[in-house]
Protein backbone atom coordinates (compact mmCIF):
# COMPACT_ATOMS: atom_id res chain seq x y z
CA UNK A 1 0.00 0.00 0.00
CA UNK A 2 1.14 3.43 -1.20
CA UNK A 3 1.01 6.05 1.70
CA UNK A 4 1.28 9.75 0.66
CA UNK A 5 1.86 12.31 3.12
CA UNK A 6 1.65 16.45 2.13
CA UNK A 7 1.93 19.11 4.30
CA UNK A 8 0.49 22.24 3.66
CA UNK A 9 2.32 25.32 5.36
CA UNK A 10 3.77 22.68 7.40
CA UNK A 11 7.35 20.34 7.27
CA UNK A 12 6.72 16.54 7.59
CA UNK A 13 8.92 15.76 10.10
CA UNK A 14 10.48 12.28 9.98
CA UNK A 15 8.51 11.46 13.41
CA UNK A 16 4.69 13.04 11.72
CA UNK A 17 5.78 10.66 8.63
CA UNK A 18 6.37 7.66 11.48
CA UNK A 19 3.20 8.04 12.73
CA UNK A 20 0.73 8.49 9.60
CA UNK A 21 2.25 5.33 8.76
CA UNK A 22 1.39 3.64 11.77
CA UNK A 23 -1.84 4.97 11.90
CA UNK A 24 -2.83 3.79 8.19
CA UNK A 25 -0.98 0.89 7.96
CA UNK A 26 -3.60 -0.75 10.09
CA UNK A 27 -6.25 0.38 7.15
CA UNK A 28 -4.58 -2.74 4.62
CA UNK A 29 -7.84 -4.77 4.18
CA UNK A 30 -6.86 -7.49 1.77
CA UNK A 31 -10.96 -8.06 0.84
CA UNK A 32 -10.78 -4.21 -0.13
CA UNK A 33 -7.91 -4.24 -2.06
CA UNK A 34 -6.57 -1.02 -1.05
CA UNK A 35 -3.81 0.28 -3.81
CA UNK A 36 -2.90 3.67 -1.87
CA UNK A 37 -3.72 6.33 0.76
CA UNK A 38 -3.25 10.53 0.34
CA UNK A 39 -2.78 12.14 3.30
CA UNK A 40 -3.16 15.74 3.06
CA UNK A 41 -2.06 17.36 6.80
CA UNK A 42 -2.40 21.38 6.70
CA UNK A 43 -1.89 24.40 9.30
CA UNK A 44 -4.15 27.24 9.62
CA UNK A 45 -3.03 29.48 12.58
CA UNK A 46 -3.54 27.45 15.66
CA UNK A 47 -5.47 24.61 14.36
CA UNK A 48 -4.35 21.58 12.27
CA UNK A 49 -6.82 19.75 9.07
CA UNK A 50 -6.09 16.39 8.41
CA UNK A 51 -7.53 15.09 4.94
CA UNK A 52 -7.55 11.21 4.06
CA UNK A 53 -8.51 9.58 0.61
CA UNK A 54 -7.97 6.17 0.64
CA UNK A 55 -8.21 4.83 -2.89
CA UNK A 56 -9.71 0.93 -2.92
CA UNK A 57 -10.29 -0.82 -6.10
CA UNK A 58 -13.65 0.55 -6.91
CA UNK A 59 -14.23 2.37 -4.39
CA UNK A 60 -12.90 6.17 -2.57
CA UNK A 61 -13.23 6.65 1.13
CA UNK A 62 -12.66 9.85 2.70
CA UNK A 63 -12.53 11.44 5.55
CA UNK A 64 -11.76 15.17 7.30
CA UNK A 65 -10.86 16.41 10.78
CA UNK A 66 -9.97 19.58 12.31
CA UNK A 67 -8.31 19.81 15.60
CA UNK A 68 -5.77 21.55 17.78
CA UNK A 69 -3.96 19.05 17.88
CA UNK A 70 -2.03 17.65 15.12
CA UNK A 71 -1.72 13.76 16.35
CA UNK A 72 -5.40 13.98 17.63
CA UNK A 73 -6.56 15.36 13.94
CA UNK A 74 -5.09 11.99 12.70
CA UNK A 75 -5.98 9.67 14.81
CA UNK A 76 -9.55 10.96 14.45
CA UNK A 77 -9.46 11.19 10.53
CA UNK A 78 -7.70 7.32 10.85
CA UNK A 79 -10.21 6.05 12.97
CA UNK A 80 -13.55 7.60 10.53
CA UNK A 81 -11.75 5.97 7.79
CA UNK A 82 -11.22 2.53 9.51
CA UNK A 83 -15.49 2.58 10.47
CA UNK A 84 -16.12 3.51 6.39
CA UNK A 85 -13.67 0.64 5.76
CA UNK A 86 -15.13 -2.17 8.20
CA UNK A 87 -18.94 -1.06 6.87
CA UNK A 88 -17.68 -1.36 3.23
CA UNK A 89 -15.87 -4.98 4.15
CA UNK A 90 -19.50 -6.13 5.83
CA UNK A 91 -21.29 -5.24 2.82
CA UNK A 92 -19.14 -6.72 0.30
CA UNK A 93 -19.66 -10.02 2.77
CA UNK A 94 -23.51 -9.59 3.11
CA UNK A 95 -23.92 -9.35 -0.50
CA UNK A 96 -22.92 -12.62 -1.08
CA UNK A 97 -25.88 -15.25 -0.52
CA UNK A 98 -25.77 -17.79 2.37
CA UNK A 99 -26.62 -21.46 1.81
CA UNK A 100 -29.98 -20.75 4.47
CA UNK A 101 -31.04 -17.60 2.19
CA UNK A 102 -31.14 -20.37 -1.08
CA UNK A 103 -32.87 -23.32 1.02
CA UNK A 104 -35.39 -20.40 1.51
CA UNK A 105 -35.98 -19.19 -1.74
CA UNK A 106 -35.96 -22.89 -3.11
CA UNK A 107 -38.29 -24.04 -0.91
CA UNK A 108 -40.97 -20.91 -1.29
Amino acid sequence: MLINVTGRQLEITPAIQTQVENVLGVLDIPALKVSGVNAVLSREKNRFQVSLVLNCKSHTLTAEVEDFDLYRALDAAADKVEAQCQALKEKIQEHRGTVEAEADASAE
